[in-house]
């Protein structure tokens, strides 16, 4: 009787079949892993990034505060040079100031508040062994602080 199909033997079983594709699920699950360490790198840095914008923003309004005007019974004021240079020293403090891809933009969108924002470079571990692959990227935090006036 022919059917067309080849006859299977009881004692006869296909064996590597299995191994060939062994290679490749490794490479799959390393890729995945790979880019799974490259996201959470620049995710921490995001964090770290968020983190030193939101001090440097504090210490901003905090070290910011003009006091002679305060004490004169003008109110609440921040003066720009002071605001400056507790940013500055705030990013310095926390080891962020070489990674920076440009200088802190700090603005003052009220008299008494303080917007920092951040460019920090983040670099990636494993995508820089793929030929003509991305070594870094830009991740950008932003962090305003009010006077409390209360």
């Amino acid at each position: 009787m022919l059917t067309g199909r080849p006859a299977i033997h009881p004692g006869h079983r296909d064996q590597g079949s299995v191994l060939m594709l062994m290679p490749a699920a490794v490479l799959i699950v390393l890729l995945l892993g790979a880019i799974a360490v490259d996201l959470t790198v620049v995710h921490l840095r995001q964090r770290a990034a968020v983190s030193a914008a939101a001090s440097a923003a504090n210490d901003a309004v905090t070290y910011g505060l003009d006091q002679s005007a305060l004490r004169r019974g003008q109110g609440y004021h921040l003066d720009p040079n002071r605001v400056a240079r507790a940013v500055t020293e705030s990013i310095e403090s926390q080891g962020l100031d070489d990674d920076l891809v440009s200088p802190p933009e700090v603005s003052q969108p009220t008299p008494d508040t303080v917007t920092v924002v951040l460019h920090v470079r983040a670099l990636y571990i494993f995508a820089r062994a793929l030929p003509h692959g991305p070594t870094d990227t830009i991740v950008t935090a932003t962090a305003t602080a009010t006077i409390d006036q209360r």
